[in-house]
């Protein structure tokens, strides 16, 4: 795969739109520096989403990033369609949490994608877009399209920055992907054996609510935080279901609410523990 051009090219642009910033330099108190740490990431998601000319939608990109911002959380319902704003965003924060963490900026990235089945960017070649992942609703709608084929960049450029994720399903969900695609999956998991962790659990079936992605991170402090997301995979939308987002520091009582939600879900179902990193 022609992948480390790819990364390379979106790194430089990220570090030439962006200064590097000084962690010392605004924690003047928790609160001041919550705000100028999450902000300072939004800020870069919104010019992120602004510089990828095949996202439409680019004003409500910017709403949610703008009330996530402000709140911490934002959750809503309705259809389908609602995944182009929230896996676009996604994707930008992923990238920007990142670059972050190569820039010294924060430490111990780690992450869980809790889904169905393994993540579907890791399910598909970066150059040759498997279609059998999707839907026909996603597989023919070119906005939809473009969020997958722009996360199987975005997670392969993660790992490759430095970044740890593990890949929580039920019992039964490797097997509901092709031949083809538990290849590419078991490609990916040898590729970066050092950050990429294979995480079956004990379940059979996951619960709806807690379909989506989970962030750890720290930054120049004890003080950990988090990024959520609630969401459906691309392989079987919902017509009608709840996304929702947080961003912010896990004490914080929304965030602390779906974290716990979270953990209390894979440590229910023999799952991963990723914040075990931040405790050593």
């Amino acid at each position: 795969m022609h992948l480390i051009p790819t990364l390379l090219s979106g790194f430089a642009i990220i570090l030439s739109m962006f200064t590097l910033f000084q962690v010392n330099q605004i924690q003047d108190s928790a609160g001041s520096y919550q705000q100028s740490l999450t902000t300072l990431l939004l800020d870069r998601a919104k010019s992120c989403s602004l510089s990828n000319q095949e996202v439409d939608q680019k004003e409500d990109l910017f709403k949610l990033i703008s009330l996530l911002d402000a709140n911490g959380s934002v959750i809503e319902s309705g259809s389908d369609d609602l995944r182009i704003k929230y896996v676009a965003t996604q994707g930008a924060i992923e990238h920007v949490l990142a670059c972050a963490m190569v820039l010294g900026e924060i430490d111990h990235l780690v992450g869980v994608i809790h889904t169905p089945t393994p993540a579907t960017p890791l399910c598909t070649q970066v150059e040759h877009l498997d279609e059998e992942l999707l839907d026909a609703s996603i597989r023919y709608d070119l906005q939809k399209l473009v969020t997958v084929r722009s996360r199987a960049v975005i997670i392969r450029e993660y790992l490759e920055l430095g970044g740890k994720l593990f890949i929580a399903y039920p019992q039964g969900g490797l097997e509901k992907r092709t031949e083809q695609q538990q290849e590419i999956y078991k490609q990916e998991l040898a590729r970066y054996a050092d950050r990429l962790v294979d995480s079956v659990l004990s379940c059979k079936e996951m619960d709806a609510s807690k379909v989506g992605a989970t962030y750890f991170f720290k930054a120049g402090s004890e003080e950990i935080y988090a990024f959520s997301i609630k969401a459906n995979q691309a392989n079987h939308p919902e017509q009608f279901s709840e996304w929702g987002m947080w961003l912010g520091k896990i004490e914080n009582q929304s965030i602390k609410d779906r974290v716990s939600e979270i953990l209390d879900y894979l440590t229910e179902h023999a799952g991963p523990d990723p914040l075990a990193e931040f405790r050593a």
